[in-house]
């Protein structure tokens, strides 16, 4: 019974952190596995792309009073998470409609997959800053932002170079569907506020309308 707790705490925590910075140093060899050989697992996806939205909740409340400027009263926990999520979504959505059209390899789990493994640097340097940022002084600041750029950089990083495993790209091709993601997405958006805005002038008119109805009526 232990030897099979032990195994599967092993299995664990090599998914979770040894994979992950597998794919930081060995980024060719480890992407085209990541979807060649079923090395990514759905379940450290979803777990990172928690822990994101976990993250920005507490940055939002514990950080350091010297960088936090927010408001405890107005923290939305719902937005905090939809504003995580929702360029996840766009990202995979984005990138799955541009390469669809270039011969891309992955499908829309690869990426999605891809783009939640990406948020690991970020996550794995995020909690340790806002302990940090509780204990520094105003001079220190300069060392979390640059921890943090640094996080980023990783991240996009690891975007960049997981595109180009999963969709089996070369890096001149890997980057021009990179612009067309970006293109996609704006495309998307501007659909979606498109839409919204369809929605609420047609709620309008409708409210509108029974307003009318009740003054002339009732």
């Amino acid at each position: 019974m232990m030897d099979k707790v032990r195994q599967k705490v092993k299995t664990f925590l090599h998914d979770m952190f040894s994979h992950p910075l597998y794919l930081i140093t060995h980024p060719i060899k480890g992407f085209y596995e990541f979807k060649r050989e079923n090395k990514a697992k759905t379940y450290v996806a979803w777990i990172y792309l928690a822990l994101m939205c976990l993250l920005s909740m507490v940055q939002y409340l514990a950080n350091g009073f010297i960088i936090n400027r927010n408001d405890p009263n107005r923290f939305n926990a719902y937005l905090t998470i939809i504003i995580v999520v929702a360029p996840v979504i766009l990202v995979t959505v984005g990138n799955w409609s541009a390469t669809a059209l270039m011969d891309g390899k992955g499908t829309m789990s690869d990426i999605f997959k891809l783009v939640c493994y990406s948020l690991f640097p970020v996550v794995i340097v995020g909690f340790p800053l806002v302990i940090i940022s509780n204990y520094i002084t105003l001079e220190e600041v300069n060392f979390l932002n640059i921890m943090s750029l640094i996080s980023m950089i990783i991240m996009g990083y690891m975007i960049f170079f997981g595109f180009m495993g999963i969709h089996e790209y070369s890096v001149s091709k890997n980057v021009f569907s990179i612009l067309a993601t970006v293109l996609a997405v704006a495309v998307i958006i501007f659909i979606c506020l498109l839409f919204l805005t369809l929605v609420q002038q047609f709620v309008s008119f409708i409210i509108a309308i029974y307003k009318e109805i009740v003054f002339r009526f009732f």
